[in-house]
């Protein structure tokens, strides 16, 4: 697939910027934790739109990828952001790195378990009986917990494993774990429909496009810190009231995606990112408990033992919270 350069989403800013502006401008990077598509919506709109520019920032918006893991460019110092889900940063600071969340713009985690909907699995005791394709990863860490909520043995299930989609469309199997606002996406364009189980909705709590820094970085700069996600605040607002433009805006930059999958994409990443929690709080605002649950998902069914308090790994200075 291709991807933006950085020199396009940099041109982006500079072409909207005055030259005399620009030169005053601070350069900081983010590093994605995938490609760019619309995921990354709230910070290719606050680029567009010339948030980071008012904040007196120079934002590049690179591309993660698998060979490219945005906790390791971080805390090597490569780029000055990145964004990954609660998950990875702990798992960084397993390995040393002094990583520090300091917003999260995704309040419920996509990550689930896409069904056929014929099958008529409407929740994880349905399962039961069932065939359920799954590969390690987030998305099979957090099915697990769910079905441990829900009561359900591993061993009532017939698991394969597989990432394969085409799995679920050639009817070879009845669920899949994967990522909930774009995988079920191609099942339903092939003309399958579709039944998600959330592990949110059986309290399942972690976040995703959590934003962090090196902690070297937050203390030596967090006028720079605040900046970066009070615009980075305003263009997921911007983002999710003008769609279309948004959708068009993102293409500019991955003319590889398909504007169809992608505004449907967006269309369903909106109720991840605003819930009752950040119409109260604000948007990317996180809950600092909901770290704690997460490192105690991954103890559990991860095999995790290093000794990390949560506290150390985020910072709610810069984003308000409970």
């Amino acid at each position: 697939m291709k991807t933006p350069t950085a020199f396009a989403l940099a041109g982006l800013m500079s072409a909207a910027a005055p030259a005399a502006l620009a030169q005053d401008l601070e350069d900081v990077t983010l590093r994605l934790p995938w490609l760019l598509n619309v995921q990354a919506a709230g910070y290719v709109m606050a680029l567009d739109q010339g948030y980071y520019e008012e904040a007196g920032l120079d934002v590049e918006i690179l591309p993660g990828g698998p060979n490219l893991n945005s906790t390791a460019l971080v805390a090597s110092g490569a780029n000055t952001f990145g964004t990954n889900d609660v998950n990875g940063i702990l798992l960084g600071a397993a390995q040393g790195m002094d990583l520090v969340m300091v917003a999260a713009c995704f309040q419920r985690h996509p990550a689930g378990v896409i069904t056929v909907a014929d099958e008529g699995i409407r929740e994880p005791a349905d399962l039961v009986g069932k065939t359920l394709a799954y590969n390690e990863g987030g998305p099979w860490t957090l099915t697990q917990a769910m079905l441990a909520a829900a009561g359900v043995s591993l061993d009532d299930i017939d698991l394969v494993v597989s990432p394969s989609t085409e799995l679920l469309i050639n009817g070879d199997v009845d669920a899949k774990t994967g990522f909930t606002v774009n995988e079920p996406i191609a099942v339903e364009l092939a003309g399958i429909e579709t039944y998600i189980l959330l592990p949110s909705d059986y309290g399942v709590n972690t976040n995703a496009e959590a934003i962090f820094t090196t902690r070297e970085f937050l203390e030596a700069n967090p006028e720079t810190v605040q900046a970066f996600v009070d615009a980075t605040v305003r263009g997921y607002a911007y983002a999710y009231e003008n769609p279309e433009e948004t959708v068009a805006t993102v293409l500019e930059f991955n003319d590889q995606l398909d504007p169809v999958q992608q505004a449907e994409q967006l269309r369903r990443q909106e109720s991840y990112v605003f819930t009752d929690f950040t119409r109260e709080n604000g948007a990317c605002a996180f809950d600092t408990a909901v770290v704690e649950d997460t490192l105690q998902i991954l103890r559990e069914f991860t095999g995790y033992d290093a000794d990390i308090d949560p506290a150390t790994i985020y910072s709610a200075e810069f984003v308000p919270t409970k």
